[in-house]
């Protein structure tokens, strides 16, 4: 038998008289601050390790009375240190916490350490010593960073010695475009989420010439921009030309939600709700405009879900390592918005062959093929470059900076990728096993 020292669940500066009373019962818990080990990138490519300390009050608990479970309901970070982490605890009753056994206990005290390691057993004893109740708390941490870029390598797409590739999503499957070194262009299809059988077929009638940067979906129809025409197909093997005498240089933007697509038509920029019924010239093209090499994205505002934000990045120049142009154009905006380039911005978006621009998480990644970024050469498919304000600069050395999958660093080939539906990105590269990857952010997951 083990004798008991009653004591107040109070503070220990508590000095009046606590009348017994029948009740043993946890009320609530709450931690000190914590201190999180976070690994950066620093500008030379070393790791370099901090402690980040975050204040225990943001971490609410949950008390399962009927099973006498306690956990937080928020993990902590992954690498947050448990073994000494200060523990409040308010009960009605008298706080005891054992060690390794049922026979091994103590008095707890708000200003004691607990080891959280593996759950703590708590006992409170009811003031009149007639009633008592055990509780486990669990300190949940997570086990992988949930702002970590993660990759799975897929089922590889049918991509033979594609030259140029090009790939949506559309009623539920991917659907990849793949140009050959001799011209023969193909559509190879797969059903998501699994993506793990692809159809191909020859696309016979694909417009000769075609510009493949300016293929485009936009409410279910593919368009493509061939010798100054614009040609369109519903299912991407039977395309006609719908050009109605117009001179089309590109096709730059569209938005389903918006019910718009952008072209450059007669040396304006031009918008249309139906191709097929004509486009509207909206104004001349700026010489700073880009027409070559593009990539467009389409996000709500962070302050305004129904309004939307285009933002293109392309080369105003055939050069390929010319300095991309970045504009931006708000839906009910009629003009589209030039973001300088500032002598005083050391971190532009950089000069990548193949540069494409995907919207994720809340924010902008960039990558590409080889090319130039800060003054610096860069190897082909070599880093995520990611921006936080709306395409005003650009960085791969953030905190927690995404990562393409290490297996294709510096691979010099095409490639092609989007952000599905679900959330995820999805690549796909040519060359000789034509891989694809998913990538997808951990937290999404874990919500």
């Amino acid at each position: 038998m083990v004798s008991l020292l009653f004591v107040s669940c109070f503070g220990s500066d508590d000095s009046f008289d606590i009348e017994p009373e029948p009740y043993a019962v946890l009320r609530s818990l709450s931690i000190s601050d914590i201190s999180t080990k976070i690994t950066v990138k620093t500008e030379d490519g070393r790791d370099s390790t901090y402690a980040k300390i975050t204040p225990g009050v943001k971490y609410q608990f949950n008390i399962d009375q009927e099973r006498g479970l306690v956990y937080n309901t928020d993990s902590l970070p992954v690498g947050t240190d448990i073994t000494r982490v200060v523990t409040k605890i308010n009960c009605d009753g008298i706080a005891y916490i054992y060690a390794d056994s049922i026979e091994n206990f103590r008095l707890f005290s708000n200003s004691d350490s607990i080891d959280y390691t593996k759950p703590a057993r708590v006992m409170i004893i009811s003031t009149d010593n007639s009633y008592s109740r055990e509780y486990t708390i669990t300190l949940n941490v997570h086990t992988v960073d949930p702002d970590k870029l993660n990759w799975v390598k897929g089922v590889a797409a049918p991509v033979g010695n594609a030259t140029e590739l090009r790939l949506f999503e559309k009623e539920g499957s991917l659907a990849l475009f793949s140009k050959s070194a001799d011209g023969e262009v193909s559509v190879s299809t797969a059903s998501l989420p699994a993506a793990s059988e692809w159809v191909s077929a020859i696309v016979e009638n694909f417009p000769a010439n075609a510009n493949f940067n300016s293929m485009t979906l936009f409410g279910g129809t593919y368009y493509v921009v061939a010798d100054g025409k614009l040609y369109a197909s519903a299912d991407a093997m039977s395309w006609n030309d719908i050009s109605a005498g117009n001179e089309f240089v590109t096709l730059f933007a569209a938005s389903d939600e918006d019910n718009v697509m952008w072209a450059v038509v007669n040396d304006s920029l031009a918008r249309t709700a139906d191709a097929v019924s004509g486009f509207t010239l909206v104004e001349p093209v700026h010489p700073e405009f880009p027409q070559y090499g593009l990539s467009s994205v389409v996000t709500p505002l962070r302050t305004n879900m129904n309004i939307n934000r285009f933002l293109l990045v392309g080369r105003s120049s055939e050069a390929v390592y010319s300095q991309p142009a970045v504009w931006s154009k708000l839906t009910a905006e009629r003009s589209w918005s030039y973001y300088r380039p500032s002598s005083y911005n050391e971190k532009l978006c950089p000069a990548l062959e193949s540069l494409v621009v995907l919207p994720y998480d809340g924010l902008l990644y960039a990558f590409g093929g080889k090319g130039v970024a800060g003054g610096q050469e860069v190897k082909p498919l070599s880093a995520i470059y990611v921006s936080r304000d709306n395409g005003l600069t650009w960085s791969s050395k953030l905190v927690n900076a995404p990562e393409l999958p290490a297996e294709i660093s510096e691979l010099d080939v095409p490639f092609a990728a989007i952000v599905d539906s679900d959330e995820n990105i999805r690549l796909i590269l040519g060359g000789e096993n034509g891989a694809m990857w998913r990538g997808r952010m951990n937290k999404f997951d874990l919500q």
